[in-house]
Parts: C-alpha cells; sequence; structure tokens
C-alpha cells in the first residue's frame, strides 16, 4: 500500500509561495476537488487484504504463487520498514539462499530545491535485534537487543547489500556508521539475475543467508530496516505524490497552482 512515513520536524516551507499554504491557492478552485478525489482514489486502490496465515509442513518443499495484491510503499521522511520479498534464489550447492527485499519507491526531486531525493540506510534488525556489520558494512558480525545482551549466531553467515534507486552499483550503499567499500551490482549478488533486473526507482535490499542449523540459520528471519528519504517538508511530498504518474494521484503540473 502506500505509505506516508513520518515527515519528521519540519512543518513549513510548503511550496515558498506567499501565502505558505499549498491549499491558499487551490481552495476556490474545482482543482481541490479533483486533486483530493485522486489522492484519495490512489490511496484507496492501493490497499490490499491481509494475507491467509496457511499451515505449512516444514519437512516439505512449497511452491507458492507471487501475491499480486502487494503493494510497494512510498515513504517521506523517516520509518522502519519490513519489505517485501520479490525475489527468493537457492545457491547451487543448496547452502546458501539470496532474498531480493522490496522496501519503497523512490521519489522525485524536491520541488523546494530542486535536488533530488536521498536515501539513507539507518539500523537494521534481524529478528529485532539490531544487526552489527563487520568493517564492511556488508557481513553481519553479531545481534544485539534491547538490552544490550549480544548474539554472535548470524555472525559471517548473513550479508545485507542496501540499495537506493536501482541494481547499478551506484544505488549500493552501506548503512551510516560504516564506510562504503567496493560498490557492487545486484545482479551480481543474485544468482540468475541480469543486467536486464533493474529495480529501477526502487529501494531495496539483497540478503544472503547461508544454513546452519547449529546457529539457527536455517531461513530468513524477521528483517527490519530504518529508512530515511531527505523528502521531508510538506509540500514537496504532497506535490510529489500529487504529480507522480507512476505510484501517485498523476495530476499534472500545470493544473497546479502554487
Amino acid at each position: 500500500m502506500s505509505w506516508f512515513g513520518d515527515i519528521g520536524e519540519t512543518v513549513g516551507g510548503w511550496f515558498g509561495s506567499s501565502g505558505g499554504n499549498i491549499l491558499g491557492g487551490l481552495a476556490s478552485t474545482a482543482l481541490t476537488g479533483l486533486a483530493l478525489s485522486l489522492i484519495s482514489k490512489s490511496i484507496n486502490n492501493s490497499q490490499s487484504a491481509p494475507a491467509t496465515a496457511t499451515a505449512v509442513d516444514t519437512g516439505v518443499v512449497v511452491n507458492i504463487p507471487p501475491d499480486t495484491d502487494q503493494k510497494i510503499p512510498v515513504l517521506y521522511g523517516s520509518h522502519h520498514f519490513a519489505g517485501i520479498i520479490t525475489e527468493a534464489v537457492m545457491s547451487t550447492d543448496n547452502k546458501t539462499m539470496t532474498y531480493v527485499i522490496t522496501l519503497c519507491e523512490r521519489t522525485g526531486n524536491l520541488l523546494s530545491t530542486g535536488a533530488a531525493s536521498q536515501f539513507t540506510f539507518y539500523d537494521i534488525y534481524w529478528n529485532n535485534n539490531r544487526i552489527t556489520f563487520n568493517s564492511d558494512g556488508v557481513t553481519a558480525h553479531y545481534t544485539q537487543d534491547a538490552a544490550g545482551n549480544i548474539d554472535r549466531n548470524i555472525d559471517g553467515l548473513v550479508k545485507v547489500w542496501c540499495f537506493a534507486g536501482g541494481s547499478i552499483k551506484d544505488y549500493n550503499q552501506v548503512p551510516t556508521d560504516y564506510t562504503q567499500g567496493t560498490q557492487v551490482n545486484a545482479w551480481d549478488l543474485v544468482p540468475n539475475w541480469t543486467n536486464a533486473h533493474t529495480m529501477t526507482n526502487l529501494v531495496f535490499a539483497v540478503v544472503q543467508v547461508t544454513y546452519n542449523k547449529t546457529n539457527g540459520t536455517t531461513g530468513l528471519g524477521n528483517m527490519l530496516f530504518h529508512i530515511t528519504n531527505s523528502m521531508t517538508q510538506p509540500g514537496d511530498c504532497l506535490y510529489d505524490y500529487m504529480t507522480n504518474t507512476r505510484y501517485g494521484a498523476g495530476i499534472a503540473a500545470g493544473d497546479i497552482q502554487l
């Protein structure tokens, strides 16, 4: 579904108009009704019904068809995302599973400055415990719970690559507090992917889990990603959602009075 993340502390700077309020220029026209109608329709159409839980025998292989009702969220400001698993591929030696977790859409340029919106990865969690990575910012070293207890079971067995906008290496980044090393293309990490798997305008992660029954890494843990978008001003956010033709209301910019 479409998701407006926490806008943050900034509440000013609607569109830089003299009135300081975008709705001031629209209230006297029918465009207000059109804008709200289109935005409401866009949001309502993106709602999906909750999935129905099904008991699965863990001792057998189960093929599950794709869920075509899944929607990719839109993030403004800061939020924590669990994401949507959009790919899962086993290695040829049957020891490592690679997952692609799609997190949110990449938004457009900021109306207030013209700059491209920038996405930043902060903390990443495994089963509700924060992951501390090795110096490469990719390989998990240990997890730590809220009480400070450290668990090293995932040490070296879980790797996480973050991408903020697409599969090419230019979008590959490490979480804050880590130094960016050699950037990689997502298609070089996921078995059977090619450079045709572009993931254009998507913020996502590639997670590799090496099977180890002793350590309990027999599948993907419950993951959570803390991400921020530099688009935080209310006017920037509203204008982006109103005009975007991919995830927004698709209103022509010329139909909006600034």
